[in-house]
């Protein structure tokens, strides 16, 4: 496991390993010039240092876990998602402790879940659930255990969900915040809030944008990289590859854009439109907006629930969104399609009802 301290030479990391003979060693390293850099690093050298993955029955569920994501996802994910990794790993050491793997039967790991559940919210059990399941498959095919203990698991939590008008704006408080920035979006960072409400971005996405990526002549934005918002020097890739897409964006915006390329917009070393990444102001903004504390990640949701309120397709908005499936987008938002269930079947009833009994056998 890593640990990490802030020393006077930057941020140091410290990890422990285990040799082929069995011996535990540490490594360390400082001068990192921030924490997500020590994190990368640190993620990198454990890589190094246990290079494959000895097969062992005696193997614990924490240690084969850290393993497991070090070489089949740490090669092919963000800085930003290691972090969800680790996280998970935590958790494991803390609920689980040292259960050896071969020890885990389905019964043992829902008593586990459901202890968890007392602590997390649902949904982000479900995702905890969600990695420990892929690591148990793994599992399985490299023989330690015979049955994917995770298989069967349900996801049971006690902690009340977020408050929903902490996630979303209401209607009138989203074309609120669109029109003022949409009238002054040459300040305040307006333009990328404005590009944040209507095209349901993430705030990475946003980042990444250079101008080859706008279409001027087609009306569209193509979002095909992020920025790095841990290493903050580099673009990373999208979330996965569904996120690679491309989002339409109306002749207004187009203008905005025009406006921003040709007065405002500042040259920078990689061509991006926007260069500031810092998350509280974009949330102070939005505050000052609709007088109220809104995360900035909440423009995309309420993206979202405009989208279907305006009976725009659940396909097409995981395509917009970049969801890597369109599961994900109906399990997120499935209190809202809920709302359209209710007005479809309204509708329905509509169609066999009055109307239908001006037509008779005489008139046919």
């Amino acid at each position: 496991m890593a640990y990490f301290r802030k020393r006077t030479n930057g941020w140091e990391y410290r990890i422990s390993y285990k040799t082929p003979d069995g011996k535990y060693k540490q490594k360390s390293k400082s001068g990192f010039r921030t924490k997500s850099e020590a994190v990368r690093a640190a993620s990198e050298a454990e890589l190094e240092l246990e290079p494959g993955l000895r097969i062992e029955k005696e193997i614990t569920f924490a240690d084969y876990f850290k393993k497991w994501y070090l070489i089949h996802k740490q090669p092919h994910i963000s800085t930003g998602t290691i972090k969800h990794y680790q996280t998970a790993h935590a958790a494991i050491l803390k609920y689980f402790g040292n259960i050896q793997l071969k020890s885990l039967t389905p019964s043992i790991y829902q008593e586990t879940l459901n202890e968890m559940g007392k602590h997390y919210r649902k949904g982000t059990l479900r995702l905890l659930n969600s990695k420990y399941r892929s690591c148990a498959k793994y599992a399985v095919m490299d023989r330690i255990i015979s049955v994917n203990f995770a298989e069967v698991a349900k996801v049971h939590s006690s902690v009340p969900p977020k408050n929903l008008d902490e996630k979303f704006l209401s209607e009138s408080e989203y074309k609120l915040l669109i029109e003022e920035t949409k009238n002054n979006p040459f300040k305040l960072r307006n333009l990328q809030l404005y590009l944040l409400a209507v095209t349901g971005m993430r705030v990475g996405e946003s980042l990444g944008l250079t101008w080859d990526d706008v279409d001027f002549e087609k009306g569209e934005l193509n979002i095909n990289k992020t920025w790095d918002i841990y290493t903050r020097d580099k673009f990373a890739k999208t979330k996965n590859d569904q996120s690679i897409r491309t989002i339409p964006i109306d002749d207004d915006t187009i203008k905005l854009l025009r406006e921003y390329k040709q007065g405002y917009w500042k040259q920078n070393e990689h061509n991006r439109l926007f260069t500031s990444d810092a998350h509280a102001f974009l949330n102070k903004r939005i505050k000052s907006l609709v007088g109220r504390t809104v995360h900035v990640h909440s423009l995309r949701h309420t993206y979202v629930s405009y989208l279907l309120s305006s009976g725009i397709e659940v396909l097409t908005i995981s395509k917009l969104i970049g969801h890597k499936d369109p599961t994900i987008t109906l399990n997120t938002y499935s209190h809202l399609l809920r709302e359209r269930e209710i007005e479809d079947y309204q509708k329905i009833k509509k169609l066999f009802g009055a109307d239908l009994g001006q037509y008779t056998k005489q008139s046919l």
